[in-house]
């Protein structure tokens, strides 16, 4: 076995011709030897770095048509620096020959070295090879990728727990060790006091941690990706460095919910909203809990409008919102799924919403015999109230204040509910003077309505 190292000096001139020819040409290629046209040089198909860069090992691959007798490796400096004359010569800084063949056949095969090389310097280094077969031809050929001799980080014990989070356990610890082997002593060191960047699905830049003296490092953050994440470090390591590192992927569960609403009915007039309040749950490890800070969402939506709420739940589960319908209704009540739970199902809620009506042009009239014939206007808006509810009592006080009880009820006919719809009708009166009012009953769907009083005297 044979390994050499040159010695620490500049060269403007190479030792080899066909190694100037290859390297400060710039050209990758084969320069071959003399050779018979019988016979071909050796051909050069790989050559580099063997397992990590920081093992110090060499690895050529080469195939010829004769055996391959001898391998030999020449390392310069990657800058092309050097030349004690400033002419920018390059720097010779290893030669080895100690290869053996790791695989194949000395015909087609792979030769490794087995003694790691130990230089002054990290870098990149440019590689030349030798190449001398059984019938005496030989080529020299630059690498294409060079020999990469630098330090190699390698992550250890890494660890990412809980990977499913779930809405009780939301917070996620993630811990490791680096460790940081250099070509130049063949040492493997703890990365102590190093900065570790751990990026992690939940968004925004890498969150920056230190590592201890033993390389090793701790963080905890609350997973709010929704849905499925990755967690992976990388550590701040200088260059020329390979790291050897990890990803994990955090996964949250989500946990059923449900609401319970205070009432299944509410009533309002129109313009006002009506309060809508409940308390939600999540489902825990045995039971039913209060959900805290979780969003709820009551929607009434319909050809003639939609409206919504949207309340979240204090640290009891309970929540509270106000919603405005424009007519009566039944909303939808739900928990919104979120990162940690899915959404409820639904739960109805009937909304009541009593419009606007009012009564206009009210007369009363008398007639022969004690008759008195009642009209007027009822005014419901842009729709007409339902058979049960379409009705209009007559109503008699003696004193147009007090006792007021009814004589007739009688059906508005069928009209433009803006224009008003009429109604009519004659009716015995009661004995002596009194004062008479068109009533509307209304409903949940209607606010009541009278007209105003009229005095009408004895005949």
């Amino acid at each position: 076995m044979r390994q050499r190292y040159a010695p620490k000096r500049r060269s403007t001139v190479l030792a080899r011709a066909s190694v100037a020819a290859g390297l400060l040409l710039g050209v990758l290629g084969t320069v071959p030897a003399t050779a018979s046209a019988a016979t071909a040089a050796p051909e050069l198909v790989a050559a580099g770095g063997s397992g990590e860069p920081s093992s110090g090992l060499l690895a050529v691959t080469a195939r010829s048509d004769s055996p391959i007798t001898a391998v030999t490796a020449h390392l310069f400096t990657s800058d092309g620096s050097g030349g004690s004359d400033g002419s920018g010569g390059l720097e010779e800084v290893a030669t080895v020959d100690d290869f053996h063949l790791s695989s194949g056949s000395d015909t087609d095969g792979r030769w490794a070295t087995t003694t790691p090389l130990r230089l002054a310097e990290l870098d990149t280094y440019r590689l030349v090879v030798d190449l001398t077969d059984a019938d005496g031809d030989t080529s020299t050929t630059q690498s294409t990728t060079g020999f990469a001799y630098w330090r190699t980080a390698d992550l250890h014990d890494f660890d990412v727990t809980p990977e499913h989070p779930d809405h009780s356990h939301q917070q996620v610890s993630v811990s490791g060790r680096y460790t940081v082997t250099d070509p130049r002593t063949g040492l493997t060191a703890p990365a102590a006091d190093s900065d570790v960047q751990l990026i992690t699905s939940n968004g925004g830049s890498p969150v920056p941690v230190r590592t201890d003296t033993d390389g090793r490092f701790t963080y905890a953050y609350t997973h709010t990706r929704d849905g499925r994440g990755l967690v992976t470090p990388d550590l701040d390591l200088a260059p020329p460095a390979q790291q050897n590192t990890a990803t994990a992927y955090v996964t949250p569960v989500r946990s059923a919910t449900r609401v319970l609403l205070d009432t299944d009915e509410l009533s309002t007039v129109e313009g006002e909203p009506v309060t809508v309040s409940g308390r939600a749950e999540v489902m825990g490890e045995d039971d039913w809990e209060p959900l805290a800070g979780a969003t709820v969402r009551a929607l009434w939506d319909s050809d003639s409008g939609a409206a919504v709420t949207r309340p979240v739940t204090d640290s009891e589960g309970r929540f509270s919102g106000e919603l405005l319908m424009p007519r009566s209704g039944t909303a939808q009540v739900r928990v919104l799924g979120g990162t940690y739970l899915d959404a409820s199902g639904e739960e109805p809620l009937r909304v009541n919403v009593a419009r606007a009506t009012s009564i206009g042009s009210f007369t009363v009239s008398v007639g022969k015999d004690s008759r008195l014939t009642a009209q007027g206007r009822l005014y419901t808006g842009e729709s007409t109230p339902s058979e049960s509810d379409n009705k209009v009592r007559i109503q008699y006080s003696a004193d147009g204040a007090t006792g007021w009880t009814t004589v007739t009820t009688l059906v508005p006919a069928s009209a433009d509910p803006e224009e008003g719809a009429l109604f009519h009708g004659t009716f015995t009166a009661p004995a002596g003077q009194g004062h008479y009012r068109a009533e509307f009953e209304g409903s949940p769907n209607w606010q009541a309505a009278y007209s105003e009083s009229v005095l009408v005297p004895v005949t």
